[in-house]
């Protein structure tokens, strides 16, 4: 089936004025943050061509093995998305990039001014380090993380910088930035904001989605996940997701390159998530619903030692090979009580739903009395998982 490869194939030729922006699109689009541009594109309002920008990251010799998350395919698919007719009015600025170990912070942000003068506000995703992954779940403990609140400030920044509308977009725990900055943004700002698209982000919390910042905006957010989703089905979404059919399963299913796209540059939409991730989703909804924030915060630490500590640093390191010797070193937490049994619990879904995909159902596991879920206060009242939406763009 063909994917967002093809897409650019097909479409390249096709200028924004003859055929506006579609799915495949806004996925290329908030990927262009994704290389280090440090010292090519402007931290100010100054604008260099993405052509132009393109050029010099592969003169400086620039990484094209970004690591799973990212993948290996986004430089080569931007340095071709440059050479084509469709993108070459496309102008980059606003360029951050900030990592704090100390703070658990990783942000990085991208402004696009696209044919026409609109303006896309891009956020970049987790790495592919067990410890980005771990910065998703810290979402769970915290009101805000430290890139969320940067997200925010960076979007002011944007509001003051570029007129007219904006559209707020990004991939992974980008998708997440993209809508806690609309939600905590200006009123008068928010007006602005004509679209939010998160792609395969995390979710929030009940209180945010709760929030007045949050109900001002929500129906302009748009949500895309794969149907072996690990990533955005963490938490809660206040919006219907449309789901989305990958080529690949669980970790590697979270690259926007493995979903099948159809013509003219939509996603083939799925009826509801894997058997796995649904088992996983729900599970990490019990686990981490029924916990007070410290039990979440022992939950979080003790999940993550225990992946690493078998010498993993990356989900490329996850194979199923390393997540059976995970569960073996972990097998003893099963016999225990409270966080430690979650822990089991969880790396047990994780690895019997990478290993074996094929298998259409999981059993549901009975958490003890503390742990079981309440209901969210945005949850349906039919639990089966949203199924995927009608196209959002012309």
């Amino acid at each position: 089936m063909a994917n967002i490869q093809d897409y650019l194939t097909w479409r390249g030729d096709v200028p924004f004025s003859a055929a506006g922006i579609n799915e495949a699109d806004a996925y290329l689009l908030c990927k262009v943050g994704t290389p280090d541009l440090r010292g090519i594109v402007p931290e100010n309002g100054t604008y260099i061509p993405l052509r132009r920008a393109m050029e010099l990251y592969k003169a400086r010799g620039g990484e094209t093995n970004l690591g799973v998350l990212t993948s290996g395919r986004i430089v080569p698919a931007l340095l071709d998305m440059a050479e084509k007719r469709r993108y070459e009015d496309v102008l980059l600025t606003g360029y951050r990039l900030q990592v704090s170990e100390a703070d658990n912070e990783q942000f990085s942000a991208l402004t696009l001014r696209l044919p026409g003068g609109g303006h896309w506000v891009t956020f970049r995703g987790t790495d592919d380090t067990i410890v980005g992954w771990k910065e998703n779940l810290l979402m769970t403990v915290m009101d805000a993380i430290p890139a969320q609140e940067a997200a925010a400030e960076y979007l002011r920044w944007a509001g003051d910088t570029f007129p007219g509308e904006l559209t707020l977009a990004g991939h992974s725990k980008g998708g997440n930035m993209a809508v806690y900055a609309a939600a905590a943004a200006e009123e008068s700002l928010q007006r602005r904001i004509t679209r939010v698209v998160n792609i395969d982000g995390p979710g929030f919390l009940e209180s945010f989605l709760l929030s007045a910042g949050y109900a001002n905006i929500q129906s302009r957010i748009r949500t895309f996940m794969p149907q072996y989703a690990m990533v955005g089905s963490l938490l809660y979404q206040g919006t219907d997701c449309a789901v989305v059919k990958s080529g690949a399963v669980f970790f590697a299913a979270h690259d926007g390159f493995t979903w099948e796209v159809e013509a003219p540059g939509n996603f083939v939409r799925c009826q509801e998530l894997s058997p796995a991730s649904r088992a996983y989703e729900r599970t990490m909804k019990e686990i981490l619903t029924g916990m007070t924030l410290a039990q979440r915060r022992e939950f979080i630490e003790e999940f993550f030692g225990t992946l690493t500590a078998t010498g993993a640093v990356t989900l490329t390191d996850l194979t199923d090979r390393k997540l059976r010797e995970i569960l073996r070193t972990a097998r003893t937490l099963s016999q225990e009580p409270g966080v430690h049994k979650m822990v089991f619990d969880m790396l047990e879904i994780m690895t019997r739903g990478y290993i074996s995909e094929k298998s259409k159902s999981l059993p549901r596991l009975h958490l003890p009395g503390p742990f079981r879920r309440r209901k969210s206060p945005t949850d349906p009242e039919d639990p089966t998982p949203p199924t995927g939406e009608q196209s959002w763009y012309a």
